[in-house]
């Protein structure tokens, strides 16, 4: 994993001392995690995803989602391919280059080293998931990829004026929908 503690750190409202040491934030941060792992511990057991596994997805969902709504729908675009990997090897989510682009390219200190998280993190190039979380997601995130959506979508895009989230369950029709949500021209 590019940050070791990436996914392991619950988003919320926290209050710290100025003078407090980055251990004692950490652990807080990590306390708090905790907390919300032990109401979805039996979920994440049963669902046959490890842990990782779990949490690499669910920060995927949290940035491709347009909205809380739409996080069921989306894990299970996700957790399709991810059952299909025969006819759908790669994930191809835009948030996962967008993490290499945003965060492992600025943060990286060679060449090499951005070419081999490249390599772990970009699901238009990697099998399956990548090796771990690309941000720490929420519990609607967690509860998506735990409790997703019965579709048999494939492919799903965001209008990004609306809103709007558009599924398809062929890559034919997940081409119109990225004209409609104006993505892509018309051919």
């Amino acid at each position: 994993m590019f940050y070791r503690m990436e996914g392991y750190f619950y988003p919320d409202t926290y209050e710290f001392y100025v003078n407090d040491s980055a251990g004692n934030v950490t652990k807080k941060l990590r306390e708090q995690f905790e907390k919300k792992y032990e109401t979805v511990k039996a979920k994440i057991k049963n669902s046959g995803m490890s842990l990782n596994e779990v949490m690499t997805l669910a920060s995927i969902v949290q940035l491709e989602a347009a909205s809380e709504y739409e996080m069921p729908k989306v894990a299970s675009v996700f957790l399709n391919r991810l059952d299909d990997p025969d006819t759908y090897p790669m994930l191809q989510s835009d948030t996962t280059t967008n993490y290499i682009k945003n965060v492992i390219k600025t943060e990286a200190d060679n060449t090499a080293s951005i070419e081999h998280y490249t390599e772990c993190y970009d699901t238009y190039k990697c099998k399956g998931l990548p090796a771990g979380p690309i941000c720490n997601p929420g519990m609607a995130a967690i509860n998506a990829v735990l409790e997703p959506k019965k579709t048999d979508y494939y492919y799903f895009c965001n209008n990004l004026k609306t809103g709007e989230t558009f599924y398809a369950k062929t890559l034919d029709e997940h081409e119109e929908n990225l004209v409609k949500a104006g993505l892509a021209k018309k051919k």
